[in-house]
């Protein structure tokens, strides 16, 4: 228990200046009062709130950020304290660690991203989403992955492609998201269709089969670990000739990820969007389910905004983004030392 006096000219004083030191969890022990004012001794609990700080703290950098400033990083020597530190960062679970460490060893480079380059092309698979995709593309995931954005995302590049597209939406229960879709869909002058059972989608598909192109389909978040919601996404799945692609967040616990990629294989997908890679640290979830038996990483998505689109998965730009481990500034410790 920490205990602290405190002395003001009223009780409405002295108890600021209580709640200031010791936070809400502090306890009156004595009050005391006389002409020279009031003295309050407080005491506070161990493992009890504490105060907030004076100023927010700065947050380290998270290794996209760092990546994107550095992106011709000085080729240097590595060892084997390097690889450690990015299969440790980013807590990959220690059988697939060892592997893609002996694997990261075995290559001859100059630089760490090259040697992680060349293992995560043999140790993970990358299938990525080209203009030559002609089955629709059907985005289905966990809910608040991001497949709205992605859909928006796949029809930017497609129109600026200049490759005809069509946007249909089967997540009519919530209209905040048929709104979403529509807004971006009239940014660049597009329409969204919607269909709120699998003979709608079907029936919509087929009237847009002879136009071409690219059509992307837009649905409902699914948690995979409800077989309620799996079945009702399979009858969608299973209606229609579409490539049910996983859009799923960077920065989830890698087992869990494995088994959602697991999950979702089951479905019909064999490969998957990770997104939210701005808002992650480490990204031992995206490496977990591009294991081989799971899914190919098809995509990224590093910002929250359809004008930064979708990127191309390689062995490079994966590689380049989980080496570039968060640094400490000088400026961090200090603004430490300050609060």
């Amino acid at each position: 228990m920490r205990l602290k006096t405190f002395h003001a000219k009223n009780m409405s004083a002295v108890m600021d200046l209580v709640r200031s030191e010791l936070g809400p969890d502090a306890i009156i022990i004595q009050i005391e009062e006389g002409k020279a004012g009031v003295r309050v001794t407080a005491a506070l609990e161990a493992g009890a709130t504490p105060p907030p700080p004076k100023k927010a703290p700065r947050p380290r950098e998270t290794p996209l950020a760092y990546e994107a400033e550095h992106p011709f990083p000085r080729a240097r020597e590595f060892d084997s304290g390097d690889i450690s530190a990015v299969l440790n960062h980013h807590g990959l679970p220690f059988d697939t660690a060892s592997h893609i460490s002996e694997a990261v060893r075995a290559v001859e480079a100059a630089t760490l991203s090259e040697a992680f380059s060349s293992a995560l092309e043999n140790v993970i698979k990358f299938s990525p989403i080209t203009d030559a995709t002609t089955r629709p593309v059907m985005l289905v995931g966990p809910p608040g992955a991001g497949k709205t954005i992605c859909a928006a995302k796949l029809t930017a590049d497609a129109v600026l492609h200049e490759r005809p597209v069509h946007l249909i939406s089967t997540d009519t229960v919530k209209a905040s998201g048929i709104q979403q879709l529509d807004h971006f869909a009239q940014l660049m002058k597009q329409t969204v269709s919607t269909a709120d059972t699998p003979k709608e989608l079907e029936a919509v598909i087929r009237a847009k089969k002879n136009a071409g192109g690219l059509t992307v389909i837009d649905t409902p978040g699914t948690n995979p670990f409800n077989i309620d919601e799996l079945k009702e996404l399979l009858k969608f799945i299973q209606t229609v000739d579409a490539e049910p692609v996983l859009v799923m967040p960077a920065g989830l616990d890698a087992l869990d990820a494995q088994e959602i990629a697991g999950v979702f294989a089951k479905m019909g997908c064999q490969r998957f969007i990770a997104t939210r890679l701005d808002a992650a640290r480490r990204y031992a979830s995206m490496i977990m389910a591009a294991r081989p038996g799971y899914l190919a990483l098809a995509a990224i998505s590093r910002s929250p905004f359809v004008a930064e689109g979708l990127e191309t998965a390689t062995p490079m730009t994966v590689s380049k983004i989980i080496t570039a481990l968060p640094g400490r500034r000088k400026t961090d410790d200090k603004m430490d030392k300050n609060q």
